[in-house]
């Protein structure tokens, strides 16, 4: 042997310059070959694969050659059958960077910890991985970050009423709020969003109680969907509702209230089961609404910020529902509605019974009448008598029709109204009525006071007129530009907009050139919607003599509004005009842009756009012509807000056409005359139908608001009939009308009598004839379609009667089974501007509908440790010592009012301190119990022993309890027993099998990278995980784990040496400029790919002919691959046909074994052979030069490498790796297929 070795390979592995560290000529004996098997393992490779000697070298025989190899072959077995037991060298394995990271993540349930963070990196010694045991040394530098990394861990530490647990967060501020978000998180899994009311306190506006409602819609769809499978029984309840998400508990409560069969009920459940029932389709909206209509008149909010009288804070939620659906009486004040066309005002009392029948249902309306207007009250009961007494009075009025328009005819300069009146013996307030009517006093037109008289120029194209006040307001600008114009706020194109004061509005106003009837069309809308709190509008028809409000209204922030077109009649001189003023005398960023078109209806059919008028050329003068030829116009002006009228009377005109247009306009004096005695017979003429101008006209005349003397008519009305008179026949009050519900009783009022007026009285069961009745009571502009109230009415009802236990328990039903909401999820109250209240707990509704006893007990505990950390009970008692200070600093009369609650709070404060000492103990036990599960293994009793002993030792010291206790805890943590896997060796030289502890160890580890959990140290701790069929039933469980994951990491992507791959920086990013954005979705492919083979059991095959990948629609694309979209990562099959498949066809194999700008075979092929095959290359000769980066010009990557490899120190190892980097050369550098 050593005569061959001599002949064959001395030259080149002998001496001082042995090539490739391997000295043949230093084996003189076996002893000597037997103290370096490992070289000897490279040799029968090197023998194997026919690398040595040099081809050029002389050769040894092919005899030669296999004795040398058989020789080679027999030592080493003979070596491994003397070796066979020995473990060799034993090292104590530290637990690396990644091990400790998750088994302190584990640990601590806290996965966001990061403990090793500014630890060095692991080494991966001569295996490539880090894990290995010679690898892991310790040095004293590294024995202090493990100290700081421990009492990093620790401060995460929270002491909680049963023990301890770890959060992400350090502070007690941010635990706190974690501890909040969990028990809202907790809330939200049975309720939902929405809700809430806005709140004013002292200016700061926001929404409160949302939050915390009843998810109803989604339980009423559950009902009606499933009501067939779930009355069949096909269906159970818990099925239905663990499919939707639902609570069980909550959802058979319905069911069964719902789906009972009670066909008589008429309780409010009984209405709604009858709707639930009738409900065709699945939809529930039509339920929730009625469901809300009802239980928004039982429930409301209370504000919880502070506390009672009883040193409490009021319930959130308050059941009221018997306070507002159940009265003794419903009191009347209600706004006669206005007449139309000054007609009658016509409204209904409405006495509906409450659902329970009509017996002793007798309803009293006590003491109707009219009260406002600047008038004496009027009883109603006297309405119908001087309804008809007003109605002879307006027609003996008529009958002097002919009188009065002569009057009329000459009123003039000169001739005032009372002489004329007096000189013609006629009234002189109806003769004023008269001349209103007419119009005699409009022929001037309308004045228009506070014209704008400053141009401004804002810039090209940009003009306005505005006051002359220091800011230039109020303004109207005119945007005659074709673009859109910053000013500030926005003016679009060929536009108009205005801006008021706080205390003066912007006007528009259009002057009537014409008699006739227009349609008028507006819109407004905020043109600086970006601040500001929007503006109000008017839309005014005035006259010389009378202004009313066409459209009114307001626009919020960013708002608009748009008129519904209005027909008007106008003569020449009145006006239209649009005003926008402030919001709310807050007239910042109240830029409008405003719209406004008049259509003549008739005649030449004309129509007056504003914009359109005045944007071209809006300087053209104020008043300015509009586009038809008509001087004076179109008005911009102002006026004070607290002087514009936002009511008023529709203003009345002549009908054209009618025979009084035809007297206006006649100038011989006797046809006037003839004229005038036809107008007084058509007004006092039968009722004329239709829309003729004369019909209009006598509809009009009929209507005239004559003076009357109701003193006067009121002296001669004679008995009212219903009034003062009981249905079962005894005498009432003169005032009063009884009726037995259900009734319907129309009124009509006369609009002398309905102007500014309110109907006031009341309404309440006969307490003789209705003691024992239920009845409900309204008043309506409009005849309703049934006597049959809704069930939002209050329920009218005698005081003491036993019809109230019969109505109280449906009512009190409905509001147990509809709150409005199950809890207050706020948690913290915000409803006052400083509140005493820290955490406010209200759930009763969700324990009671929703929670299994379970969930109650979760719940429990969490409010608890809310409690428990954020210290509560003690700084409430600081928050009460300050708001109680504060409160009686200058009240000294308040003191007696507070003084009851202070030992309360104080009692409830030292209470929690007492129970702070006796929690101490638990925490302790807890860190000992922490300790086993750290180190791995129970702990001995001077193990436990020890760990008390330093925690009194740090107490003494003068430390915290807190603080002793986090210390306690980094202690645990550096003790070797958690830093070190260690085992305990068995007795004597023989091999025995591992404690059940020590395999869970190594299983875990080796799975998870991490500490057993509780199931396998249960299985170690009976011994069942050393029986086979348990190990596997673990080994299993523990793959389907997602913690298999960090297996696919540390070792898959370690053995293929693309861990952290999604940190690799070292493409060239003009070449490749995708590559930093797909990095780290390269790298999750390649994970998701091995986690997805360990959790099913994958084939070793499928590392090179799998059919499959995972992929996002980035890396899809970068693929080639097609149909994959969206973010979310798939199982994609069949990639075969599109070149991938397998580890090989991966980018990040592809892209880590090449070079910065360029695909390197050489690379590639060595990756394979060495890493995928577990071969072994010797190293290459130090002389041998490197490539270019780049591929020179005039050759291919192929001829690159082929002349690089043909060098004879090269041939021999290229031969074996080239071939398989050039089969992967249809790849580029990034892994993509080359085009």
């Amino acid at each position: 042997m050593k005569v061959l070795l001599e002949r064959y390979c001395f030259e080149c592995h002998s001496g001082d310059k042995a090539e490739g560290e391997i000295d043949l000529e230093s084996f003189e004996t076996m002893e000597d070959v037997r103290r370096s098997p490992g070289i000897w393992l490279q040799i029968r490779e090197i023998l194997e694969s026919r690398q040595m000697p040099p081809r050029k070298a002389k050769q040894p025989t092919e005899d030669e050659l296999i004795f040398l190899q058989t020789w080679v072959e027999s030592y080493l077995r003979r070596e491994a059958e003397a070796q066979a037991g020995d473990p060799g060298p034993l090292v104590l394995r530290r637990l690396n960077n990644a091990e400790y990271n998750y088994t302190v993540q584990d640990l601590t349930g806290v996965p966001s910890l990061n403990p090793t963070h500014e630890f060095p990196v692991d080494g991966a010694a001569g295996e490539g991985f880090t894990n290995a045991g010679a690898a892991l040394g310790m040095s004293p530098a590294l024995v202090s970050k493990y100290l700081d990394a421990a009492k990093e861990v620790a401060a995460h530490v929270v002491l909680t009423p049963e023990g301890i647990r770890f959060s992400p967060h350090r502070t007690e501020r941010d635990r706190t709020d974690a501890l909040l978000a969990r028990v809202q998180a907790f809330y939200r899994r049975f309720t939902e969003d929405g809700g809430g009311s806005a709140v004013d306190l002292h200016g700061i506006k926001f929404t409160t109680n949302q939050g915390g409602r009843l998810p109803l819609a989604r339980y009423l769809a559950a009902t009606l969907e499933e009501r067939e499978s779930l009355a069949s029984g096909e269906k159970k309840v818990e099925a239905v509702a663990r499919e939707r998400g639902l609570s069980p508990k909550y959802l058979r409560i319905l069911w069964e209230a719902l789906s009972a069969e009670e066909p008589d009920d008429t309780t409010l459940i009984g209405g709604l089961r009858k709707q639930w029932q009738n409900t065709v389709s699945n939809d529930p909206s039509e339920l929730v609404a009625k469901i809300n209509q009802i239980r928004d008149k039982l429930w409301k909010f209370n504000s919880i910020g502070h506390i009672g009288t009883d040193g409490k804070p009021p319930p959130w939620m308050e059941a009221v529902g018997i306070k507002t659906l159940l009265t003794p009486r419903a009191e009347i004040r209600w706004d006669l509605p206005s007449a139309k066309g000054g007609g009658d005002s016509v409204f209904y009392l409405i006495a509906g019974d409450a659902g329970d029948g009509n017996t002793s249902d007798y309803v009293v309306w006590k003491n109707l009448r009219l009260e406002g207007g600047g008038r004496a009250p009027l009883p109603l009961r006297e309405v119908a008598g001087l309804q008809q007494r007003i109605a002879e009075h307006r027609l003996a009025i008529l009958g002097q029709t002919s009188a009065y328009l002569a009057a009329a005819s000459v009123i003039g300069p000169g001739n005032d109204l009372a002489r004329v009146a007096a000189a013609h013996k006629l009234n002189p307030e109806i003769l004023k009525v008269w001349l209103a009517y007419l119009a005699l006093d409009r022929t001037t037109g309308v004045k228009v006071e506070g014209h704008l008289t400053r141009k401004i120029n804002i810039r090209d194209g940009i003009t306005g007129w505005a006051a002359t006040t220091p800011d230039s307001l109020p303004s109207v600008v005119a945007n005659s530009t074709d673009k859109e114009e910053r000013i500030p706020g926005l003016a679009r194109p060929h536009s108009i907009v205005v801006h008021p004061t706080p205390t003066h509005y912007s006007a528009i106003g259009w002057q009537s050139p014409l008699d006739g009837v227009v349609q008028v069309e507006a819109r407004v809308t905020d043109a600086h919607a970006t601040c500001g709190n929007g503006a109000e509008w008017v839309l005014q028809h005035r006259s010389a003599g009378a202004s009313v409000a066409l459209w009114q209204g307001n626009y919020p922030l960013g708002g608009s509004s748009t008129m519904t077109p209005a027909t008007v009649a106008i003569r020449k001189g009145e006006m239209l005009s649009l005003l926008v003023g402030p919001k709310e005398r807050e007239h910042t960023c109240d830029l409008t842009a405003i719209e406004l078109v008049i259509s003549e209806t008739g005649g030449t059919g004309h129509t007056w756009n504003l914009a359109q008028d005045l944007s071209p050329d809006l300087h053209a003068g104020n008043p300015h012509p509009d586009s038809h030829g008509n001087p004076r116009t179109w008005h911009f002006y102002r006026g004070e807000m607290a002087h514009l009228q936002k009511g008023g009377e529709p203003i009345v005109s002549v009908p054209e056409g009618s025979l009084l247009a035809t007297w206006l306009n006649e100038a011989d004096q006797a046809k006037r005359e003839e004229l005038a005695h036809r107008v007084q017979a058509l007004a006092t003429a039968a009722r004329k139908e239709g829309q003729t101008p004369d019909a209009r006209l006598q509809q009009q005349l009929r209507h005239l608001a004559f003076p009357v003397d109701l003193a006067a008519l009121r002296k001669k009305l004679p008995p009212t009939g219903r009034f003062g008179l009981h249905p079962l026949g005894d005498p009432v009050a003169p005032g009063d009308l009884v009726v037995q519900a259900p009734e319907v009783i129309e009124f009509r009022v006369p609009a002398e009598l309905a102007r500014d007026r309110l109907l006031v009285g009341s309404a309440e069961l006969d307490p003789e004839h209705g003691y024992q009745g239920t009845a409900r009571a309204r008043v309506l502009a409009s005849p309703p379609a049934s006597p049959n109230l809704p069930n939002s009415i209050p329920i009218l009802i005698c005081e003491g009667s036993p019809a109230r236990e019969r109505v109280e328990g449906p009512v009190s039903r409905f509001c147990k089974l509809f709150p409005p909401a199950l809890c207050y999820a706020r948690i913290v109250p915000v409803d006052e501007v400083v509140t005493l209240t820290l955490f406010h707990r209200e759930d009763d509704h969700l324990k009671r509908l929703m929670l299994d006893d379970r969930q109650a007990a979760e719940l429990d505990r969490l409010w608890e440790e809310l409690f428990f950390v954020a210290r509560e009970p003690l700084k409430y008692q600081v928050a009460f010592e300050q708001i109680r200070e504060f409160a009686t600093q200058d009240r000294p009369d308040l003191v007696k009012t507070w003084a009851p609650h202070v030992d309360a709070v104080n009692k409830r404060a030292e209470e929690f301190r007492k129970r702070l000492i006796t929690t101490e103990s638990v925490h302790l036990d807890a860190v000992v119990e922490f300790a086993a599960r750290a180190w791995r293994r129970p702990l001995t009793h001077s193990g436990q022993r020890g760990l008390r002993i330093l925690y009194r030792q740090l107490r003494d010291s003068g430390i915290s309890h807190e603080e002793a206790i986090r210390l306690t805890i980094a202690r645990i943590l550096t003790s070797p027993a958690f830093l070190y896997r260690s085992e305990q060796p068995a007795s004597g030289r023989e091999p025995a099998p591992v404690s059940g502890r020590e395999l869970a160890n190594r299983l875990s580890y080796f799975l998870w990278s991490s500490m057993p959990d509780p199931e396998l140290q249960q299985a170690a701790s009976t011994g069942e995980l050393s029986r086979e069929r348990t190990l596997v039933q673990q080994a299993r469980r523990m793959l389907d784990d997602p913690r298999t994951r960090r297996l696919a990491i540390q070792f898959a992507c370690q053995w293929l040496h693309v861990r952290e791959f999604d940190q690799n920086d070292d493409k060239n990013e003009r070449l490749y400029p995708t590559f930093a954005r797909l990095r780290g979705d390269m790298y999750e492919e390649t994970v998701r790919f091995f986690e997805d083979m360990f959790r099913n059991d994958g084939s070793l095959l499928s590392l090179l002919d799998a059919d499959h990948t995972f992929l996002n629609e980035s890396l899809a694309e970068h693929y080639g691959i097609d149909g994959v979209s969206g973010p979310a990562w798939r199982r994609v099959d069949g990639i075969r046909e599109k070149g991938r498949g397998g580890v090989l066809a991966m980018a990040t194999i592809l892209a880590s074994q090449s070079g910065a700008s360029r695909t390197s075979p050489i690379l590639r092929g060595n990756w394979i052979f060495e890493t995928l095959l577990g071969e072994r290359l010797p190293r290459p000769p130090a002389d041998v030069p490197d490539l270019p980066n780049e591929v020179p010009a005039g050759l291919t990557a192929r001829q690159l490498i082929e002349k690089h490899s043909s060098v004879a120190a090269c041939a021999r190892c290229h031969t074996r790796i080239d071939p398989y980097g050039f089969a992967l050369e249809q790849y580029d550098a990034i892994g993509r297929l080359r085009s």
